[in-house]
Parts: structure tokens; sequence; C-alpha cells
């Protein structure tokens, strides 16, 4: 396995935050994350189908008022559509001065372009816990994606009608674990919708799902 590309190496010892490893999701490659909240971004990114590749640690240069600087964005995301967007990934209250805000700014106005569409810092608020657990549920189903049960359990939540509880389409399955695996997948793939009150709601036995028809 090997490292994917970056522009900075870190030690992987911090007494501020949680340094980590981890696998590329069906790659033979490795990332580096320099926070906990980074790589919780990442999962997210990986987790949706219109994300071709994701990067760490990637250098932008810009000028301030102290000179020439530069910037490592924790994330580079490349989506379906070609759109590159850099993102710096910090809790709220970590940029309580706005430093980055203006680092972010003097990058658009100057050295963007060469780079990225766009540039973006995300927050807990950005990327709640929810959307991470939810990501975090879909690549661990997708190792275990069986096509069988995902075409069943489809089938039967089209037959029983939108919408239906989560229980009562795991009842009629009569797996309760391969259901969960089936139905994580689906929401992966977009052919199952949670209806959510909110982003902060997570997908219990009680929550109400349906399922999503596509035009051919």
């Amino acid at each position: 396995m090997m490292p994917s590309p970056a522009d900075r190496a870190f030690s992987m010892k911090s007494t501020s935050s949680c340094r980590l490893v981890a696998a590329y999701p069906g790659r033979n490659t490795y990332l580096y994350f320099e926070s906990l909240f980074e790589f919780e971004c990442a999962q997210y990114f990986w987790s949706r189908l219109d994300v071709v590749d994701v990067q760490t640690q990637y250098r932008v240069t810009y000028v301030d008022e102290n000179g020439a600087q530069e910037h490592f964005f924790d994330l580079r995301v490349v989506f379906a559509n070609g759109e590159i967007v850099l993102f710096a990934c910090r809790p709220k209250d970590r940029d309580r001065s706005g430093e980055l805000d203006r680092t972010l700014q003097n990058i658009r106005n100057q050295t963007l372009r060469f780079h990225a569409d766009r540039c973006e810092m995300l927050t807990e608020e950005t990327i709640p816990e929810a959307l991470v657990y939810r990501a975090r549920e879909i690549l661990r189903a997708r190792k275990f994606c069986n096509s069988a049960n995902c075409t069943r359990i489809f089938k039967l939540l089209k037959d029983i009608g939108n919408p239906v509880r989560v229980f009562r389409l795991l009842e009629e399955f009569g797996d309760e674990g391969a259901g969960w695996n089936a139905m994580w997948n689906l929401i992966g793939d977009g052919r199952i919708e949670h209806l959510a009150p909110d982003d902060n709601s997570t997908l219990t036995h009680t929550s109400w799902i349906r399922h999503v028809e596509y035009d051919a």
C-alpha cells in the first residue's frame, strides 16, 4: 500500500490533535490526517458517489501584509463533474480570530484559479455528526455489499409503499443484520432516502424512509 500524494509530511505525534493514517476505500493507498475532524470530513466525501478523488495536504501560495505565505489545505476534492474544491477543515471555535477566513479570502483573490474552482472552510456545522455517522455506515456496508439482498429489500420497500418505518421493512426482510447492510448500500446509492426532520437526525429503527425512483 502506497501513500496518497501530499505536498507535505507532518509528525504523527501531537499534543493538540489526533493524527491519523487511513486507507483510501477501494484503493491501494493511504492518507495522513492531522485531526479526527479532518478524517471525518474525508469519510463524508468518500461516501458520496459524485466524488472521484480525495487528496490531503494540498499546498497553495499567496501574499499578505507580511510577505509570501503558503497554506496547506486539508482536503482537495475532485467531483465527477470536474469541479475541484479545496477544503480547510476546522471546528468552528478554532478560528475565532478569523485568521483562516482571511487566508482563504487572500487565496481566492490571488492564486486559487491555478489550483481549484473553489476553496471553502468545513466546520462541524457544515458536516454534523449525523452526516459523519451516515458516511461511516455507508462505507462499512459497501465492504459487504450483497446485490441480491439489495434487490430484495428494495422490492419489499416498493411493495409496502412510501413512506415506511425502518423496523417494519426489517421485519418483512427477516434478517436484521443483512437488512441494515442492504439499506445502507441503497442509501449510499441514492435509491433509499431517509426522511430526516433535520441534518442532525440519525437513522434508527423508528425512522421513516422511502424508495427513490429514477426516470430511464
